[in-house]
C-alpha cells in the first residue's frame, strides 16, 4: 500500500511538471514568436496527455458495473488515439509554417526564450533522474517509462536551445529546430496511436511477459503442463487466462495451489487486473517410477543417491526405462529434482528425513516407496508385481459393477 501511494505521488508529480512546462513554453512561444518553442510546447503537451490518461485510468480502474464487468480501461486507449491524431496534425502545421509560409517569422527576445528553455531543461533533467531512481526502487515499469518520456523532452529541448542560440547570433535556425522537434512529436503520436489500436484489438501480452509467466508457473512442482495461455491488455491493465494440467490432489489443496500461482504472477507482472485459471488433473494411463541408485545400480536413499532412473510401466505391463539423471548426494536437492520430473512413485531405502523434502514430494503427488531390495532389477520387479495386483483388483471391481 505504501509503495502504491508513492507511485501515485510520482505520477501526479510528473503530471504537474508537464502541465507547468506546457503552459510556460506556450506562453513564451506566443510572446517571442518562436516556432521551435511552440513545437516544444506541443511536445510537452503530448507528455502531459500521456500523464493525464495514466492518472485517469487509475481512477477508472475501480469503476465496474454489470454493463462493463471488465472495467472502463479502454477509455484510456480511445482518448490516446484522439490525442495522437491531434499530435500528427500539430506536427504537420508546424512543418508547413516553417517551410511553406510566405512570411518569415520574426523572433523577439531570443535571449528570454533561451532562458525559459534552459530552466525547463534543468527541471526535466532533475525530475527524470529522480523518477528513474524511484522507479527502480519501487519496481515500477510505468514510472520508468514516464521518466524516459521526460528525458526525451529534455533532449528535444536541447535542439530548441541550439536553434535559439543561432537566432541570437543572427542565423535563422528556428524553423529547422522546429522541424526536428516535429519529428519527436510524430514519433510520440505514432507510439500512442499504435499502442491504442493494438489494445482496442485485444493485443496479446508481450513475449517477455509470456515467458516470465511460464517460468513462474513451471516453478511450482504441482504443474505438469500449461495447456493454454491467453492474455490481453486494456488500458494500463492486463487480463490473463490459463489452462493447467496438475497432479491429482484434493479440491482444497488444488485451490490453494492455484491461488499461490495467481498471487505469484500478480507480484511479478505489473498491472494484472485479473487471472482466470482453469485446471485439470493428470489422466492416469500408466505408472512412472523413479529409483534412487548409485553408480552400481544399488538402491540408495535421498541423501546418498547419485543417479535417478525413471521407468514407465503401462497398464498392460510393458516396461520402458528412461536414460538416468545425475543427482547430488543431498536430500533436499534429490527431493526437489524428483518432485519436478512427473513421477508417481520414488523407490528409496528410506523416507527423507527433511520435512521440507517430504512437503515438496507431497505437493508434487509423489509417493515414497521404501524397499528392502538391494538392487534396481529386484526393486523394479517388486513394483511391477504390486502394480499387476492393483490393476487386477481394479478390473475385478469394474466387472462387479
Amino acid at each position: 500500500m505504501k509503495n502504491q501511494k508513492l507511485k501515485e505521488r510520482w505520477a501526479l508529480g510528473s503530471l504537474l511538471l508537464n502541465l507547468s512546462l506546457t503552459i510556460l513554453k506556450f506562453i513564451f512561444a506566443v510572446f517571442t514568436g518562436s516556432l521551435a518553442l511552440m513545437a516544444e510546447a506541443i511536445h510537452s503537451f503530448s507528455d502531459l496527455s500521456a500523464s493525464v490518461i495514466s492518472f485517469v485510468s487509475v481512477k477508472l480502474s475501480a469503476k465496474k458495473s454489470e454493463e462493463f464487468p471488465y472495467g472502463l480501461y479502454k477509455v484510456e486507449n480511445i482518448a490516446s488515439i484522439i490525442i495522437s491524431i491531434f499530435l500528427f496534425f500539430a506536427a504537420f502545421e508546424i512543418i508547413k509554417d516553417a517551410f511553406f509560409s510566405k512570411e518569415e517569422a520574426e523572433i523577439k527576445y531570443p535571449e528570454l526564450a533561451i532562458l525559459v528553455m534552459v530552466l525547463t531543461m534543468v527541471a526535466t533533467f532533475v525530475y527524470s533522474r529522480l523518477e528513474i531512481r524511484a522507479a527502480k526502487r519501487l519496481n515500477s515499469p510505468v514510472l520508468l517509462s514516464d521518466a524516459e518520456h521526460i528525458w526525451a523532452d529534455f533532449l528535444s529541448s536541447t535542439i530548441v536551445v541550439i536553434g535559439l542560440i543561432g537566432v541570437y547570433f543572427g542565423y535563422n535556425l528556428d524553423k529547422y529546430a522546429a522541424a526536428i522537434v516535429s519529428l519527436f512529436i510524430m514519433k510520440s503520436g505514432w507510439e500512442i496511436l499504435s499502442s491504442g489500436i493494438k489494445v482496442l484489438l485485444d493485443v496479446s501480452l508481450s513475449k517477455d511477459e509470456i515467458k516470465k509467466i511460464e517460468q513462474i508457473v513451471y516453478k511450482h512442482p504441482s504443474v505438469v503442463r500449461i495447456k493454454n495461455m491467453r492474455g490481453r491488455e486494456a488500458g494500463s491493465y492486463k487480463f490473463l487466462e490459463l489452462e493447467l494440467l496438475l497432479h491429482n490432489y484434493s479440491l482444497r489443496e488444488t485451490h490453494k495451489i492455484v491461488d499461490e500461482i495467481a498471487e505469484q504472477i500478480k507480484r511479478e507482472i505489473p498491472n494484472i487486473d485479473s487471472i482466470y485459471i482453469h485446471y485439470e488433473p493428470v489422466r492416469q494411463e500408466g505408472l512412472r517410477v523413479a529409483f534412487l541408485l548409485d553408480e552400481e545400480k544399488h538402491i540408495k536413499d535421498f541423501s546418498s543417491a547419485t543417479k535417478i532412473v525413471t521407468v514407465d510401466i503401462s497398464r498392460d505391463l510393458r516396461v520402458h526405462q528412461n536414460p538416468p539423471l545425475d543427482t547430488n548426494p543431498d536430500e533436499d536437492f534429490t527431493g526437489k529434482l524428483v518432485s519436478k520430473i512427473d513421477v508417481d512413485i520414488v523407490v528409496s531405502k528410506n523416507h527423507p528425513m527433511s520435512f521440507n523434502t517430504r512437503w515438496e514430494l507431497s505437493r508434487a503427488g509423489v509417493m515414497v516407496w521404501e524397499t528392502e531390495k538391494e538392487n534396481f532389477e529386484e526393486a523394479l520387479e517388486e513394483i511391477i508385481e504390486s502394480w499387476k495386483t492393483f490393476i487386477g483388483q481394479e478390473n475385478s471391481q469394474v466387472l462387479k459393477v
